[in-house]
């Protein structure tokens, strides 16, 4: 009996269903994308600058030298000290505001509406505005303490400081401040500041209430130059 011959199978079409699958995950595949750091920079300004005076205590200072030690304050510390000197910077006693603490301010509908008034009055319309914003989050969370305008905390690095060190400094530093929001999340909602959701209104609106009262200040000062 002969043996039966097996039939070839056609692959020529291999080649372009193998292309098309390619195709296929390249378009429905989700890329991440690199998250950057968002900071404040120093802006250009046209014409002659008047002296700003900086009182010490509106300023965080944080240093990392070039050999990536950090100076908080003008002590050596270990990034794990920074969360919670950025904690006291924010939220501390109102007796100790007086000589090393920036100051702070009650804010409730009445505030609001009398510092509207008074800068009305004084055709300082500009600043109305911010003031204005802030019945939104009085809305949303109640009266509420904020750190003084003017408060800043700032970031120097030496021109040989490693940007892993520069990094954890300035991830430490929203470790301090995210952990205020979560605390203020869990104590008016009950759920944690990482959840909100920006994309849902309602979370958006309450995210940005509490960014309000615990607002993102850092500032990269000038790079130390050492030889």
């Amino acid at each position: 009996m002969a043996k039966r011959e097996l039939e070839e199978i056609n692959a020529s079409s291999m080649a372009d269903i193998a292309f098309l699958l390619l195709v296929f995950f390249l378009v429905t595949t989700t890329f991440s994308k690199e998250k950057a750091l968002s900071e404040r920079l120093p802006q250009k300004v046209k014409g002659p600058q008047p002296e700003i005076v900086v009182n010490p205590k509106n300023v965080l200072e944080i240093i990392a030298n070039k050999n990536d030690l950090i100076l908080l304050e003008n002590e050596y510390a270990d990034i794990e000290d920074i969360p919670d000197m950025v904690r006291k910077f924010y939220v501390h006693d109102k007796a100790s505001e007086a000589d090393k603490w920036p100051n702070t301010m009650f804010i409730d509908k009445g505030v609001i509406d009398k510092e509207i008034a008074r800068l009305t009055a004084e055709n300082k319309l500009d600043s109305v505005d911010s003031w204005q914003k802030k019945y939104k989050t009085v809305a949303i969370l109640g009266s509420y303490t904020e750190i003084s305008p003017r408060a800043i905390i700032t970031i120097t690095v030496d021109n040989s400081t490693k940007f892993k060190t520069y990094l954890g400094v300035y991830n430490a530093v929203m470790q301090g401040i995210n952990s205020l929001r979560d605390d203020l999340c869990q104590q008016k909602f009950d759920r944690p500041y990482a959840t909100l959701n920006e994309k849902i209104e309602e979370d958006k609106d309450i995210k940005d209430a509490i960014d309000v009262v615990y607002p993102k200040r850092i500032m990269k000062a000038k790079n130390l130059v050492t030889d």
